[in-house]
């Protein structure tokens, strides 16, 4: 395994892990759970059970020192101590060179077991949408994981989601720690899956999870840069006693710019304004110069808006007037503001990947979804993934779930989740 912290062997490195996952969870339900529906503020309604198609399935997180099975590439520590940019090894190395494996719903605790068993024996696929969970992510950094996703709710007067339907009667002997609800009391943006359901996190507000990864950068100079997506949640669950989301509207923009400001230092972000530099667009600047090398975004965070055009409207308008800008958007190849794409099917969106990455795009997509390819132990279409060349690989298995399958995983070799060029 080539490991560049060669070139500075008197300092300590550390391993570095960037998780690809940017999955969208804009459509939600009709029919599913209860047989009853659900709406969008900017969608017409879908099946209720979708709203779960992209969540983990229940994950039995174990050290990564047992995971030798299932050799898929060569793997490679990528952070280095901090030093000049002349002795980097990789300083020419655009950062679209480098493919990452990630988690998706990073933060994620287990849904109680009384409450999931309830939920399955009405609807028995929802239960297992919901079923999986996540390590703290101060352990996803130690394990090496660089690439995250988050779910936010605006809440901006605090409160709005202290009392979930799943902590109360007949769920309150399984209810939120004191700690948890005063975080939930607090003003500002909330980080979990579904509101009433799936409340349970490992930093339940934004700005917790901020710290965490602020604090890692500090401890860890030189490592790679941090990718952080966004799923903007707004979906309303037509169930009695539900809370409704409030819209991402421009106060729900300029607040949440605020409050990732608040935690991240400014100039630790590349902006998509750093990466346009002179050019009338971002996707010219992408075609034309591509994105920079991975020695200048050392030590940086990446944000990501996982939302559709039409979501993110206000935020839009915002950029154009010059009162926010330090996200980049998802849009479609061919816009202008074109910097990051998601194609989730590596097998049907094969070609539209491709070309996406002839261009000098940073592509996302997905080795599983919906629990399936775990539950089958089927790796078509995390090798499609893999063979697509996208640079950025979301996974639900980035550790096994020995429950499903003990062989399904998506690593590369040794337990990496980063693969070098030069590598391969």
């Amino acid at each position: 395994m080539r490991d560049i912290s060669a070139k500075a062997p008197q300092l300590k490195s550390k391993k570095m892990v960037l998780p690809r996952a940017f999955s969208s969870y804009n459509s939600w339900l009709e029919g599913g759970w209860f047989g009853l529906k659900s709406r969008n503020f900017s969608a017409t309604p879908l099946q209720f059970s979708c709203s779960f198609a992209d969540v983990f399935s229940r994950v039995t997180l174990i050290l990564p020192g047992i995971l030798s099975l299932c050799v898929i590439a060569i793997g490679v520590s990528l952070d280095i101590p901090a030093q000049a940019e002349s002795t980097d090894p990789d300083r020419d190395l655009p950062l679209t060179d480098l493919t990452y494996i990630g988690s998706h719903n990073s933060y994620k605790k287990p849904i109680e077991g009384k409450l999931l068993r309830w939920i399955t024996r009405f609807d028995p696929k929802t239960g297992e949408s919901l079923d999986y969970e996540h390590p703290s992510i101060p352990r996803q950094l130690d394990l090496g994981l660089r690439l995250f996703e988050l779910d936010l709710f605006f809440d901006p007067a605090g409160g709005r989601y202290q009392s979930p339907l799943g902590a109360r009667w007949p769920f309150s002997d399984q209810g939120l720690t004191s700690q948890e609800r005063l975080s939930l009391k607090a003003p500002g943006f909330k980080v979990f899956h579904v509101q009433d359901i799936d409340f349970r996190s490992h930093c339940l507000s934004l700005r917790t999870c901020l710290q965490h990864y602020l604090s890692f950068s500090n401890k860890n100079p030189g490592h790679v840069p941090i990718v952080i997506s966004f799923n903007l949640k707004t979906q309303v669950i037509d169930l009695p006693g539900f809370t409704d989301p409030l819209p991402f509207d421009h106060s729900a923009f300029l607040a949440l710019e605020a409050e990732i400001l608040s935690i991240l230092p400014r100039h630790a972000i590349f902006t998509p304004k750093a990466l346009q530099g002179p050019h009338p667009s971002l996707a010219e600047a992408v075609e034309t110069d591509g994105w920079p090398s991975l020695a200048s975004l050392r030590d940086h965070f990446i944000l990501v808006l996982d939302e559709s055009e039409d979501k993110l409207i206000p935020y839009s308008e915002l950029k154009r007037q010059g009162q926010a800008g330090i996200f980049f958007k998802t849009p479609d190849l061919g816009h202008a503001d074109a910097a990051v794409l998601i194609f989730n099917d590596p097998v049907a969106r094969a070609d539209d990947i491709q070309k996406a990455l002839s261009l000098g795009y940073l592509v996302r997509t997905r080795a599983d979804a919906n629990t399936l390819e775990a539950r089958q132990n089927d790796t078509q279409r995390r090798d499609a993934a893999f063979k697509s060349g996208a640079q950025l690989i979301s996974t639900d298995y980035y550790l096994p779930n020995p429950v499903m399958s003990e062989d399904y995983r998506v690593q590369f070799g040794d337990g990496q989740y980063l693969r070098h060029p030069k590598d391969l």
